[in-house]
């Protein structure tokens, strides 16, 4: 544990189901616990945890990408089987699959892809690399924004603050951006620079912003920190205008209840860590998703005035309104409950161009799609989707 005792480390312990016994370890690895986002996915995390009777424990590598490669290193070193996190450096993800492989360890990857590297192409028969989750951030962003350009009107001119140019969520979200701009022909796209994910930079950006242009009449923040930031320059100056986000922040849920932001996408990360650990927890005890299953998407919230005393009401309390237990495949083979939406992931149109030439689909993904797997896996989680996340 020396390695890794430079790196921010919170560890949660419970005894397993037998009493006395040692429970297993499991990990999570995030870019920051900095944030409220990934404060709010180890809330769910530890939850789940202490329902399936683990140890949990996670970690930050700050992005680095060194520092991540030497905590999973350590982590599988250690004796952990059992990981899930956010990879927000995608290259990352084969060296921590081949890392899993050896020791016989599972691991679910949430948010960043690495394109041309399926969880197949782990081995067919392999399940290092359990499952890849993450939202639909172009229909997720597609969605906000024509509800930011309906809301000046469908005119003006809109600055777009992004977030880390070339990962997975700043792609998709400015993909669905631009998609809702195409149908919108008297929005004029005034400025689009990065606010690196975080309110300090956003703020700065969204200062010289207002220096450069005499008017901006919308904000599409990337995340809510940068939405937060662009808000808190748009006041200084004496203005109030639109501004969006998307994560669904506490913080920013006060400011849509007050008006003060226009709206922002819920991805409830309390359920999204928690449901990626269970995941990773089934696969290590014998869950073997099918080729169709090994990349999904899952369900947001379009959070207005109108719905955030509800969604605010559904997360209030120390207690997760979430039965981690029925979540598990294992523990619950028949009557299993997502309690959000999942669906498979058409992962050509998601990779898109950035697939790599010359790459094939592994031919049990292909075999699977080509018989209908996307449509009936709809069907069936679906039927296993009861507690909702109020929409």
């Amino acid at each position: 544990m020396r390695r890794i005792s430079t790196y921010l480390f919170a560890t949660v312990a419970f005894l397993g189901a037998a009493g006395n016994a040692i429970a297993e370890d499991v990990l999570s690895e995030v870019s920051t616990l900095e944030n409220e986002y990934f404060n709010n996915w180890s809330q769910g995390a530890e939850q789940a945890a202490k329902a399936l009777g683990l140890n949990y424990r996670i970690l930050s590598g700050k992005g680095d990408a060194a520092k991540q490669i030497e905590i999973y290193e350590a982590q599988f070193g250690a004796g952990v089987r059992i990981t899930f996190g956010e990879n927000l450096v995608a290259a990352n993800i084969k060296p921590i699959v081949e890392m899993a492989k050896k020791v016989g360890a599972v691991h679910v990857a949430v948010w960043e892809s690495l394109p041309g590297f399926h969880p197949l192409d782990a081995g067919p028969d392999n399940y290092a690399f359990a499952t890849f989750f993450s939202p639909d951030d172009v229909e997720n962003s597609y969605r906000i924004a024509k509800l930011l350009f309906d809301k000046i009107g469908g005119k003006g001119s809109v600055a777009h603050i992004t977030g880390f140019p070339g990962v997975d969520a700043d792609i998709s979200r400015t993909a669905g951006f631009d998609k809702a701009l195409a149908e919108y022909p008297n929005i004029k796209l005034v400025a689009r620079q990065p606010g690196k994910w975080n309110q300090v930079d956003a703020r700065k950006v969204m200062e010289d912003l207002l220096v450069a242009h005499s008017t901006i009449d919308a904000v599409f923040g990337q995340n809510d920190s940068i939405a937060l930031g662009a808000m808190q320059a748009v006041e200084d100056a004496g203005m109030h205008i639109p501004i969006v986000g998307l994560d669904g922040n506490r913080e920013t849920l006060k400011l849509v209840k007050e008006g003060r932001i226009l709206a922002t996408m819920g991805f409830t990360p309390q359920w999204q860590a928690g449901y990626a650990l269970v995941r990773a927890y089934d696969v290590a005890k014998g869950f073997k998703p099918s080729p169709c299953e090994r990349m999904m998407y899952t369900g947001a919230t379009l959070i207005t005035a109108q719905n955030v005393d509800k969604y605010q009401a559904f997360l209030a309390g120390e207690k997760l309104p979430f039965d981690w237990r029925k979540m598990s495949r294992v523990l619950h083979p028949n009557d299993w409950d997502a309690q959000n939406y999942v669906w498979p992931i058409d992962v050509k149109t998601y990779w898109g161009a950035r697939t790599p030439a010359g790459y094939k689909f592994p031919k049990a993904y292909q075999d699977a799609v080509d018989g209908g797997c996307v449509d009936q896996l709809k069907a069936e989680y679906n039927s296993h989707h009861h507690q909702r996340i109020p929409e």
